[in-house]
């Protein structure tokens, strides 16, 4: 049983228009049919454009788009066909980082504050020694020095913005991380700075990843298979040696030359 399953998954994007002395409702297609499975310990990455449907698909995944047909299964409960509020026992296990430039950080809080946020929230029950080993192991994970702790996000580099908001993501100790965009903005050195990072700590955790990119470059490195979308349809799928070495389609060739 993969640990995640989405099934001919389909996202609309409702608009409104005026039209006259009316509005009228346009629909556009974000995700049309797409279907794929994640086992438990593995990695995907799935590849695409601005406009690709991937941002609506972490969205929906994270139970924040509604679905218009298809389901999502997770840990063995389809969350499409549950509530918000028995979701949230599920939301624990699975965590998502996104982009620098995504506001993941709250810029009124440090660090140590932010963690204390997840620890009130899903360890009410520990005490604080308990608390300070979790904060402890995933800020050596993330090698993330103590100073860190009393810092805010605005006082920290880009880099460490992201380290940081992967320990926050690993202290829920999850089952499945979403790494949404988590490389974009950042020079080669930068990025192969956090890549490392992410290889490390799925390996020290136990990790199921699903990346979400537009790189393929990116996808190649830390994924065992790759989908590509586009357009909103999944084109292509794969091990990441197949769909890099022999892409199929002429998009993915495009990514491909464009990853080079």
């Amino acid at each position: 049983m993969p640990l995640l399953s989405v099934e001919n998954l389909t996202l609309l994007e409702q608009k409104r228009r005026r039209n006259w002395f009316r509005y009228d409702l346009s629909e556009r297609v974000l995700l049309d049919d797409i279907t794929f499975h994640l086992e438990k310990g593995k990695s995907l990455a799935l590849v695409g454009e601005e406009k690709s449907g991937k941002h609506a698909l972490v969205m929906a995944l994270l139970k924040l788009y509604e679905v218009s047909a298809g389901k999502i299964t997770f840990a063995e409960v389809e969350t499409t066909a549950i509530g918000d509020r028995h979701f949230r026992r599920l939301r624990k296990r699975l965590q998502a980082v996104f982009s620098d430039d995504f506001g993941q950080l709250t810029p009124e809080l440090t660090v140590d504050q932010m963690f204390r946020e997840v620890l009130q929230l899903w360890y009410r029950k520990e005490d604080r020694e308990q608390w300070y080993q979790r904060v402890e192991k995933v800020m050596i994970a993330c090698r993330l020095p103590e100073a860190v702790r009393a810092l805010y996000p605005a006082e920290l580099d880009a880099v460490e913005r992201q380290e940081v908001a992967l320990a926050r993501a690993l202290l829920c100790a999850p089952d499945l991380l979403i790494c949404h965009g988590f490389t974009k903005g950042l020079d080669v050195v930068q990025e192969a700075e956090l890549l490392n990072l992410v290889r490390h700590v799925r390996e020290e955790f136990g990790l199921t990843l699903l990346v979400v990119t537009d790189d393929l470059a990116v996808a190649h490195q830390l994924s065992e298979d790759i989908g590509v979308l586009h357009s909103g349809r999944l084109i292509e799928f794969g091990t990441a040696e197949e769909v890099v070495n022999r892409p199929g389609h002429d998009y993915t060739k495009r990514l491909v030359s464009c990853s080079i």
